[in-house]
């Protein structure tokens, strides 16, 4: 019998979650061998060309979403929130008026009269930002085991890790990794980002976007992932990422493809929240193929994106990279999150609130860890078309060997159909290899069918790493 007051608590959660849909689009299967990384076909420079539009066009949407924020949570924030978001906006501030003094400033006035004063604020910034990442090192949060009614080899032997976003609060340190805790029963490791103000976040991370940079957090990532992947006596590892989190570990599975044989990295998986990184890559897939089809033990990652279509950071990244920029390799299944309500009124002249905190999506998918209470209990609507497109865009790249341009437009239907019957029909099935891409299609159709009515938390990894079964 379920607590009084937690229903209470869970009645406003269940209310908002009435006002949304939920749709998934399939995972590429054996076409991904098709696909190549866009770093390793184009240079860097027409990789920032093409995504500086991107990026620009998203930081209004961006602000907006940060306004609204702190507009709705400011009766509610404490003091130590507030102090730090006076001090991200005063950085940020300080970092425009930088840059405006550098460019406009530099040619009125001569320049040694104009060092002292670039130099006062540049060491105004400096000590700011060493005030703002005080104690951003990694921390682990222990579950309370003293709680726990039973355990399992496999809950004893997993790891868990947290990868942050761009703006968190104290509520990210203290208050969400203790939440984790008891929706997911195992101890968190924490990985919090450095702020650098808003302007050069911004450029950190359209330069991460389209340039395999390592960071510091990249880096310790990393090593800790890589320890837990090679002890014999882990049996998974789990990565939960938050929007400019996945830029970290989209450099990471990138290394660790190259680094570990596929058998460590069938114990990884990956769950991510407003991607907003444009590419994700594993191995090849031809491993999936290669492996019985009954066992579920799978020696690729599991990836698994969630996505609200309102998040500004997940418009750049997860759904332009699955929906659009076909031509790359973005791996993982996509659960999309539509608000279906209407937008209130009265409230023409502020910003419109936006879903994109990690807080967001755990009260939207897990409302107190219960993921048949939130939007994954509703039916999920199969995107089939979309599915069936990245398969056959995959399929034709892997034939043709030309780049598609599906940022402008798309290719048709009956093209994508011409090159696979040319696949099928002039290699016939003397080659393994050759049959992957009509397999995968057809395999995406049959699951695509098979999935038809069920619900968001059926076949879903997030559901089922969930510590308490509902």
């Amino acid at each position: 019998m379920e607590d009084p007051r937690v229903l209470e608590q869970d009645l406003p959660r269940r209310a908002h979650t009435r006002n949304m849909t939920l749709s998934l689009t399939l995972a590429l299967k054996d076409s991904a061998l098709g696909t190549t990384p866009l770093s390793h076909r184009q240079t860097a420079v027409s990789l920032l060309k093409a995504d500086v539009s991107h990026v620009f066009s998203a930081i209004p949407s961006i602000l907006s979403a940060f306004a609204a924020s702190i507009i709705n949570n400011w009766r509610v924030a404490s003091v130590i929130d507030l102090r730090r978001i006076f001090i991200y906006i005063l950085v940020s501030l300080l970092e425009l008026q930088l840059l405006l003094s550098i460019g406009v400033l530099w040619l009125v006035v001569p320049g040694l009269a104009l060092l002292p004063w670039l130099g006062v604020q540049g060491a105004s910034i400096w000590l700011l930002l060493r005030l703002l990442n005080k104690g951003q090192r990694p921390f682990t949060v222990a579950a309370d085991k003293h709680k726990e009614t039973s355990s399992s080899d496999e809950e004893t032997s997993s790891d868990w890790f947290v990868v942050g976003g761009l703006v968190h609060n104290e509520r990210m340190r203290q208050e969400l990794p203790s939440k984790l805790t008891k929706i997911f029963g195992h101890d968190m490791r924490v990985f919090i980002p450095h702020s650098l103000g808003f302007l050069f976040d911004a450029v950190m991370m359209f330069l991460q976007r389209n340039i395999p940079i390592s960071t510091e957090r990249s880096v310790a990532l990393y090593e800790s992932i890589r320890a837990s992947l090679l002890k014999p006596e882990t049996s998974r590892v789990y990565i939960l990422a938050h929007n400019t989190g996945t830029l970290d570990v989209s450099w990471l599975l990138s290394r660790l493809c190259a680094d570990l044989p596929p058998d460590r990295l069938g114990k990884l998986q990956v769950f991510t929240f407003g991607a907003v990184s444009i590419e994700m890559t594993l191995p090849l897939g031809t491993l999936v193929y290669q492996q019985d089809r009954s066992n579920e033990d799978t020696p690729c990652p599991t990836i698994t994106h969630f996505a609200f279509a309102d998040d500004p950071f997940a418009q750049i990244g997860v759904l332009l990279g699955i929906r659009q920029r076909l031509e790359g390799r973005f791996i993982g299944s996509l659960y999309t999150i539509h608000n279906v309500a209407l937008p209130l009124r009265g409230s023409r002249w502020l910003p419109r609130r936006r879903h994109y905190t990690f807080e967001d999506y755990l009260d939207t998918l897990l409302p107190c860890g219960d993921p048949r209470a939130g939007v994954l209990g509703q039916v999920c609507k199969i995107d089939r078309e979309l599915s069936e497109m990245r398969e056959l865009a995959a399929l034709a790249q892997s034939v043709t060997n030309e780049r598609l341009r599906t940022r402008r437009a798309r290719l048709s239907w009956t093209a994508l159909g011409v090159v696979a019957n040319s696949l099928s029909g002039s290699n016939g099935c003397k080659d393994r290899d050759d049959m992957a891409g009509p397999f995968s299609l057809e395999e995406v159709r049959k699951k695509g069918r098979s999935l038809e009515g069920s619900k968001g938390y059926e076949n879903n990894s997030l559901a089922d790493a969930v510590k308490s079964r509902y």
